[in-house]
């Protein structure tokens, strides 16, 4: 099995993450036509895609709960901030992006691989 390759995209410079994350937990971005939710907990950041599947509303126009959930403005659905799964008990799921946080800023991953080459 070959391993998963990505497409590195840096979302700040160093000096930008303690502006950006200084009063909300989590942000709405648009990275490369992808939207995106971004949150800075204890342990760091993480990535989940930002369009609630229940309501279409953006969770990073929500907040996160002290166990680390993103919570969705609407209906309050729920969604494990590090793994995407729901826990709210609706059954949905969302997509994580890998983050790595580097000396010149802090980048997200999008996957190389054809979501249509399932096989490989």
């Amino acid at each position: 099995m070959a391993e998963e390759t990505y497409t590195w995209h840096r979302l700040f410079e160093p000096w930008q993450l303690e502006q950006m994350f200084e009063k909300r937990q989590v942000l709405p971005l648009n990275v490369d036509g992808k939207k995106i939710c971004l949150g800075k907990l204890g342990d760091g950041y993480h990535a989940l895609e930002d369009t609630c599947p229940h309501s279409g509303a953006s969770l990073g126009k929500g907040w996160c709960d002290e166990h680390g959930n993103v919570v969705c403005p609407i209906h309050r659905i729920k969604f494990n901030m590090r793994t995407g799964e729901n826990v709210s008990g609706e059954g949905y799921y969302q997509p994580t992006y890998p983050l790595q946080l580097r000396e010149d800023g802090l980048y997200i991953g999008f996957s190389n691989k054809k979501w249509w080459k399932f096989w490989e």
